[in-house]
């Protein structure tokens, strides 16, 4: 998923390259959202924005941005990332989430867009380790316990090799320090059960594998999505930050309800044709009264199905008080191919 970038700036000479940067982000990959804010009332526009889980570009001095973010901040896995560029477009310098956020990465980004600097000053990435928390961050894995992110970096820091325990294949050469095993002191444990800790310190990846189909009721309330929502995720067992995808039928685009539970937890919302849908409707539960009414015999099922590319349906369909739920689970391996050692 794309993120979002917030950009805000407080003269003219900051809203001038606030705008260029939109406009690069957005040739680089138009499916980029950027939008820069004139900030009048710092804390308001802050508070507000924070919330959101995208990243925050404050363009200004550092010591604002701080500020600013300074009563909001919880902990590293719930923080969104935020970037500090000057006015001159000189340096850029990820203040928090520098990995599990992507403040890194993202900063890298910009500084390569605007010809500026980008002032990394994580342990790992200045020392040129590999970082599994950057990893989990960009290719798709919740870190189920955060705290064990330090032992896993400091062992590494030390020059000594941790062990990599996967449940699914594994493609690409693996980083310096880092050997398949299933045994040892320290180590990294990529799997679905949230209890497998092979390692006396066992740092947790859970891939985010779960892609949700819905359908609903026209005008429903977004209460009635949400609590669905719950139910399904609470029966399966999963880490909610597992699920990477909603997906529904392009009747659906503009449901509100559906929309205001994807931006809640910070997921694409996709949707499908009818036609797109009925193709694949075939190994599903089919109804015809859908049929009639939709242009597909199945909708929550088949947009979960197709979200997933092809993966397997874990929950089939299941109504709650005018919504239709079901899960699909992504077929994984785990990919080593375009890491990057310093992120």
């Amino acid at each position: 998923m794309l993120p979002e970038f917030h950009i805000l700036c407080f003269t003219d000479t900051g809203e001038q390259l606030g705008l260029r940067l939109v406009g690069l982000l957005c040739k680089e990959d138009p499916g980029t959202k950027a939008k820069v804010y004139r900030v009048t009332e710092l804390y308001k526009t802050t508070v507000s924005l924070f919330a959101t889980g995208s990243v925050l570009v404050f363009i200004g001095s550092a010591g604002i941005a701080v500020r600013a973010i300074a009563p909001y901040v919880k902990n590293k896995s719930l923080d969104p990332a935020v970037i500090v560029l000057d006015e001159a477009g000189e340096f850029v310098i990820p203040i928090i989430s520098g990995h599990l956020g992507g403040a890194n990465r993202y900063a890298r980004s910009i500084g390569r867009l605007l010809d500026a600097t980008p002032v990394i000053t994580t342990a790992t990435d200045v020392q040129g380790v590999f970082s599994f928390d950057a990893f989990a961050s960009e290719f798709g894995y919740v870190v189920l316990n955060p705290p064990m992110v330090k032992h896993v970096a400091s062992a590494m820091l030390k020059g000594e090799t941790v062990g990599l325990c996967s449940d699914f294949a594994i493609d690409g050469k693996l980083p310096d320090l880092v050997s398949v095993s299933d045994t040892g002191k320290t180590g990294v444990v990529i799997s679905l059960d949230q209890q497998k800790a092979p390692f006396a310190q066992s740092l947790k990846l859970y891939p985010k594998c779960y892609h949700l189909g819905i359908g609903s009721r026209k005008g429903i309330g977004h209460e009635a999505v949400e609590q669905a929502f719950d139910e399904v995720i609470d029966k399966l067992g999963i880490p909610r930050q597992a699920v990477s995808c909603i997906a529904s039928i392009d009747l659906k685009q503009n449901e509100a309800a559906i929309k205001a539970l994807a931006q809640k937890l910070h997921l694409p919302f996709k949707t499908y044709q009818a036609a797109q849908l009925d193709a694949v409707a075939g190994r599903f539960e089919q109804s015809e009264f859908v049929y009639a009414t939709t242009g597909t015999r199945n909708v929550c099922e088949a947009a979960a199905y197709l979200s997933s590319d092809y993966g397997e349906i874990i929950q089939t369909k299941t109504a709650r008080a005018g919504v239709t739920l079901a899960v699909a689970r992504q077929n994984w391996r785990v990919s080593f191919e375009n890491h990057d050692d310093r992120a």
